[in-house]
């Protein structure tokens, strides 16, 4: 049975740094405009979030009956965004489309427009809406998308079976070693049945270097419609921009930025999705939207990106593979 959604179009504007114009622009309820007032200084923004990068790394990741400190750190940083972003006719609006799009039998999908380059590096994604005691990303009934302007549309992913995923592992030996048999057994586990009925194709790319990758997007090869890599990165604060760490001949690191993985990727015209199951693969800079990589390959053409935001431990990389 397929899953149909209700968007709930939500833009934050350029604000001054403290006050931000929001506006409903598309629900099944209705518009609104308003402004809201952040209340944190980039100081304050910034330990705040250094405090919820370290819970993330502490948690173990399990469900507790009880709140551990470091999951109340998360959900309280995420009910402040909720309560700063749903305030008065805009909290309204959303449950009310809520209610709307359940009595049509639907879901209501949250589409975030940001527009401010501040608020675009602020994790979204913890929103949490205490009403309904959950994260609106972690329920079906309401999950959240980014939506980035950009000059070229997104096409419509329209393919015949299979979709054809091609799979990458990049550990170069002078990094933190990862457990890349376990990702691969999770997600070869995952596909098994759509591959089985010929509705997905999984290759695995032999080699992890950029020059390896470089072979796989000639226009000869693929046709790749998802790109799945495993490895690590990071984000170069000097420059601006986000990496991937691929491997060198010798095996040791070679960092790419994502300018040069969006050039390379944007090749391969039939790829709509990528997922970077590594570290920081969605951190911006607070000066520019589309310094993370997942939004410079969306700008280079690419339907969607998922990616993380902060760095992350191995043992949630597995769960997330």
């Amino acid at each position: 049975m397929s899953i149909e959604y209700l968007d709930f179009e939500l833009e934050i504007g350029t604000g001054d740094g403290r006050t931000y114009p929001l506006a409903v622009l598309h629900s099944p309820a209705g518009h609104a405009r308003a402004h809201f007032d952040f209340g944190l200084s980039q100081l304050e923004v910034e330990n705040r979030l250094l405090t919820l990068q370290n819970a993330l790394l502490r948690s173990g990741g399990e469900r507790r009956t009880v709140l551990s400190r470091e999951e109340r750190t998360v959900r309280d940083f995420g009910q402040n965004l909720f309560n700063t972003l749903f305030q008065n006719e805009i909290r309204s609006l959303f449950h009310e489309s809520k209610r709307m799009a359940a009595s049509q039998g639907k879901f209501l999908r949250v589409k975030l427009r940001i527009l401010d380059a501040q608020m675009a590096a602020l994790p979204w994604e913890y929103l949490f809406d205490a009403r309904q005691n959950e994260y609106l990303c972690l329920t079906h009934n309401t999950p959240l998308i980014r939506y980035l302007e950009v000059t070229q549309p997104p096409q419509p992913l329209r393919i015949a079976p299979p979709l054809r995923v091609l799979g990458m592992v990049a550990s170069p030996s002078d990094l933190a070693p990862l457990k890349v048999e376990v990702e691969k057994e999770r997600l070869a586990r995952a596909l098994a049945a759509l591959m089985a009925d010929g509705l997905v194709e999984l290759e695995w790319l032999p080699g992890q270097s950029w020059r390896d990758l470089h072979r796989a997007m000639r226009p000869n090869q693929g046709p790749w419609h998802v790109f799945h890599f495993v490895g690590h990165g990071g984000f170069h604060d000097f420059r601006e921009e986000g990496v991937l760490l691929f491997a060198d001949r010798t095996g040791q690191s070679d960092p790419r930025t994502a300018t040069e993985v969006g050039r390379l990727l944007s090749g391969q015209p039939t790829l709509r999705l990528a997922l970077l199951n590594a570290c920081e693969g969605a951190t911006a800079s607070r000066s520019d939207i589309f310094a993370s990589t997942a939004a410079t390959l969306v700008r280079r053409g690419l339907s969607a990106v998922i990616a993380m935001q902060y760095e992350i431990t191995d043992r949630a990389a597995i769960e997330f593979a």
